[in-house]
């Protein structure tokens, strides 16, 4: 029988927002198959825009001797069946991930009759890019480069900006796939100076997305949810569901409000510092925030922690010009034959703004635990709503704290399988 937590007996329908149903099947290397749902107590899956492939995490209790039966070495495939209902709007969905087993991090004989582990597993796509090596020379531009490198290994990724600065022309020293997809993001750049992320989302175990920061910032929001002490609706109703659903259970947050560390970290100006190697020439580039913003969220300058109008002993973010500096090699010539223009020709003029996406988007970070969502991927754009100090929850009539509420970026998700339910927590910024 599957492991139910939440779920009608007879129609899957949820119960709650955290209800689910899971079955879980592991594939040893000698060939013996064994439905090992009853020993799972936990399973965790991470995603996030910094990580290629998703992550998983298997808790088991083990009263059965299955490790010896099984012959546990490290070459298991594991796949998991999850059922369930994500809002009372939409039809019970099946989800299903094959995982290979890492390693083995936690083993513990806490009686004599019980051993509990961890398995520490990865998605297909995870393996094969990480052992498969690029024996080939690659060009275009950045995202061409990089959608071609997961067809290569037999993956269709959903390219959602395809507007990547200038050319490359790259020969792979015999890299692994994964490590020349993260060397390719590192040089990719749109033409606003945002930077480009390539990651694995849960919902749908074969859906890898290639985007910009300015694709995922310029989308509509997910959901809205919101922080609150009190429930409103009838119990068991669907809209008791709903408003469960969409309720912030625990939250932290890391206010990261220093003018200093944005200022040594380049998040404001930041001096660029480019030689040219084929007709040695040199030339300094000054990025300032505040003339020419980073692209943001909303669209706007007050999202920079520093005000312009904010100066010490006269000096001020207009009179700075190099806090922070970084040095380029470029190379005019390189590929003039072709009629393109190389990718490295960009660097000086776009760097520095790559750099300020990243250092701004850490100035306001929150850690938000909701019920779960298996569509609440990374990549996707959710309004959070906090009542202002005094009111038990944001709603009609009642103000929300307008400094933490408005729209965030979801830059990772852990989706939580246990004995209290499905819960999905999102770090956003």
């Amino acid at each position: 029988m599957p492991k139910q937590q939440g779920q009608h007996k007879t129609n899957t329908t949820a119960v709650n927002p955290s209800s689910y149903r899971m079955q879980v099947t592991l594939y040893s290397a000698n060939g013996k198959e064994r439905d090992i749902t009853a020993l799972v107590t936990s399973y965790v899956v991470t995603e996030s825009i910094f990580q290629q492939t998703l992550i998983a995490e298997i808790d088991l209790n083990d009263a059965v001797s299955m490790m010896e039966d099984l012959n546990i070495t490290g070459n298991e495939k594991i796949t998991v069946v999850i059922r369930r209902q994500n809002s009372k709007t939409k039809s019970p969905i099946t989800l299903q991930h094959d995982w290979h087993v890492l390693d083995m991090p936690l083993y513990s004989r806490i009686k004599p009759d019980l051993q509990v582990y961890k398995f520490r597993c990865i998605s297909n796509f995870g393996l094969i890019s990480k052992f498969k090596r690029v024996e080939h020379a690659q060009i275009g531009t950045p995202t061409e480069i990089i959608a071609s490198l997961y067809k290569e290994i037999g993956v269709t990724a959903e390219v959602k900006d395809s507007q990547g600065l200038g050319v490359i022309k790259w020969i792979p020293p015999r890299v692994t796939y994964s490590e020349a997809i993260a060397t390719v993001l590192n040089r990719a750049v749109a033409n606003s100076g945002a930077p480009f992320f390539a990651y694995q989302v849960f919902n749908d175990s074969n859906k890898h997305v290639i985007a910009s920061y300015d694709s995922m910032v310029t989308t509509t929001e997910y959901d809205r949810y919101s922080q609150g002490f009190f429930y409103g609706n009838e119990a068991q109703t669907d809209e008791d569901y709903e408003e469960k659903r969409r309720r912030i259970l625990e939250v932290s947050s890391n206010l990261g409000f220093s003018a200093y560390k944005g200022l040594k970290e380049g998040a404001y100006v930041t001096r660029t510092h480019a030689l040219d190697i084929s007709n040695k020439t040199y030339k300094q580039i000054d990025f300032n925030a505040f003339d020419t913003p980073p692209p943001m969220i909303d669209g706007s300058k007050s999202e920079i922690a520093w005000n312009k109008a904010f100066d010490v002993s006269g000096v001020s973010p207009s009179n700075l010009k190099d806090t922070f500096n970084i040095y380029v090699a470029t190379n005019e010539l390189a590929m003039a034959d072709t009629g393109h223009l190389n990718f490295y020709q960009h660097m000086p003029y776009v760097t520095a703004r790559k750099n300020s996406v990243y250092k701004n988007l850490d100035q306001i970070a929150h850690t938000v635990r909701l019920h779960g969502d298996s569509e609440l991927s990374s990549g996707l754009i959710v309004e959070l709503a906090f009542p202002k100090s005094g009111e038990a929850t944001p709603g009609a009539g009642r103000e929300v704290d307008k400094l933490l509420s408005g729209r965030y970026l979801i830059v990772s998700t852990v989706h939580t399988f246990n004995g209290d339910g499905y819960y999905t927590t999102i770090k956003v910024k």
